[in-house]
């Protein structure tokens, strides 16, 4: 007899197999991208936001998440460990069991006022791409340690300050557009 943790165990992988399997769309063809690494966590006017800078650190992206998304992400950042496994770990946890493997994260555009990114791994020999928010996005990232990349058009130069509203954070199709957003 199957344990409740097991067949919950398969059924969540289950799920994850077929999303990954359904997933067809064609990633955002962006003119370029840039690669990024999450610098901190921080707060900005009692909402949490995740600073994304690019390696010569001259551009960047905030986006700004929940206190949820925020604590999440930031916990991946420091590797601290859980007795059980959290979320986002667990879905990391998923994918390894599956042999599905997370070759990036990508924050694809900004469309009325929210930000839109994209996972893409390789499942079953095949290249998949997963409509996320972005913050689910960074959160997996960070804990499997996947690249992340912005499509040029959404980086600020350092320096610049962010837009006065911040975007809201929502999966769905990307479209690009300068500007700050949530997720």
């Amino acid at each position: 007899m199957r344990s409740v943790g097991g067949s919950l165990l398969l059924a969540l992988s289950i799920a994850v197999l077929a999303l990954a399997l359904r997933a067809d769309a064609a990633e955002p063809a962006p003119e370029s991208w840039v690669p990024v690494r999450i610098k901190r966590v921080l707060v900005i006017e009692d909402t949490p936001a995740v600073l994304l800078l690019d390696e010569p650190e001259q551009r960047y992206l905030l986006v700004f998440v929940d206190y949820f998304m925020a604590e999440s992400i930031q916990i991946g950042l420091r590797g601290q460990p859980f007795e059980r496994p959290l979320t986002h770990d667990l879905i990391g946890i998923l994918l390894g069991q599956l042999d599905a493997r997370v070759t990036r994260v990508s924050i694809t555009g900004l469309k009325q006022n929210t930000y839109f990114a994209m996972i893409s791994l390789v499942a079953n020999g095949q290249s998949k791409e997963i409509d996320a928010r972005p913050s689910d996005a960074l959160a997996i990232a960070v804990r499997i340690k996947a690249p992340i990349r912005v499509a040029q058009g959404l980086l600020r130069p350092v320096g610049a300050p962010p837009p006065a509203q911040p975007p809201e954070d929502k999966p769905g199709p990307s479209a690009s557009g300068p500007g700050q957003g949530s997720t």
